[in-house]
């Protein structure tokens, strides 16, 4: 009796501790919260001071999103907003990720004139009538602007693929080749990155660094998945993550390729996308796959550190850039 009671407080203390640990996961570090808070605060004093009709007030801003909500939005539609009796919304948790979500998404218009940085977040901020100390809610980094681009290219991808999968269970479209549907996903999916081509080195770079890992990664395997099923994958046994694997190997070299590419309409990019693809379906065995993805995903990491090496011209990141590898190509494969 005894046992079986120690054993339950030790059960329920591990949900507790891992309950506390998912929710600091999702939550911004201390000092980092602090700062966000504080330039959050320093902005809305600027706005006080400035008459109505300099700028649309913050609730005005967030009624014209409401009906152009992203789907990691959606997913935070658990937090509600406390209303005051005045009508207005306060500046709560939830609040303030709408803010940051809004500011990040105007700050795209800038990334080709100052790439991924706070730069650009700033002036996007003054194009909705906010100080460029909202840039102080953001990594002086810029990868919470390259996170957030690449997010929205994962769900505008998502979208297209679930409306093709419509049309073809509708019998409005044939189903694709798997071959040429992954082709085309891949190739969807490297267009969106087109507008900001001459700075998409720099985030690469800064994406690859170790403490970017994580996000970046999880966001890269997740858009891959997505792929695969609506390619139709029902695979459970080892084939699942070979597939994945090869497929990710696929779209890093791929990328490394177009951001070398000066053919028109980067004809020699798709050019090697489909013969890289060709070679997938024609393997024979995982076994196979699984060394051919390794040797893509090495060999497009280390042509990335050669990149950067040429384009940011940056020893440091270089060097981390090549510390990675090993990670990463481990990370791609199954355990």
């Amino acid at each position: 009796m005894a046992a079986a009671a120690a054993g339950g407080l030790r059960r329920a203390g591990w949900r507790l501790w891992r309950g506390r640990a998912g929710l600091g996961c999702q939550l911004y570090k201390p000092q980092q919260g602090l700062h966000a808070s504080a330039a959050l605060r320093r902005v809305s004093e600027e706005q006080r001071k400035e008459p109505p009709s300099a700028a649309p007030s913050y609730q005005q801003q967030f009624d014209t999103q409401q009906a152009d909500t992203q789907p990691e939005q959606e997913a935070q539609s658990t937090h509600t907003s406390s209303t005051g009796q005045g009508g207005q919304e306060s500046e709560d948790y939830e609040s303030e990720e709408q803010l940051q979500h809004r500011i990040l998404t105007a700050a795209l218009e800038f990334v080709p004139e100052h790439g991924w940085t706070a730069e650009a977040i700033a002036e996007g901020a003054k194009t909705l009538g906010l100080s460029a100390a909202a840039a102080g809610m953001f990594r002086n980094d810029g990868s919470e602007l390259i996170l957030h681009f690449v997010s929205q290219c994962n769900s505008k991808l998502s979208e297209l693929l679930e409306e093709e999968q419509n049309q073809v269970q509708q019998g409005n479209a044939e189903k694709k080749p798997t071959d040429q549907f992954l082709r085309d996903a891949v190739e969807a999916r490297l267009r969106m990155v087109i507008p900001y081509i001459e700075k998409w080195p720099q985030a690469v770079s800064i994406l690859l660094l170790p403490h970017n890992i994580p996000s970046s990664l999880n966001l890269l395997t997740s858009m891959i998945d997505d792929i695969w099923h609506y390619a139709g994958d029902q695979s459970t046994d080892f084939n699942w993550y070979t597939r994945r694997a090869v497929l990710t190997g696929i779209y890093n070299t791929t990328e490394l390729v177009m951001m070398q590419d000066t053919s028109p309409d980067f004809e020699d990019t798709w050019r090697f996308l489909e013969n890289r693809v060709a070679d997938a379906m024609n393997m024979g065995s995982a076994a196979e796959q699984v060394q051919s993805t390794g040797k893509a995903l090495a060999q497009g990491l280390m042509g990335a550190a050669v990149t950067v090496s040429n384009t940011e011209a940056n020893k440091a990141v270089r060097a981390e850039l090549l510390h990675s590898i090993p990670h990463l190509t481990l990370a791609c494969l199954p355990s």
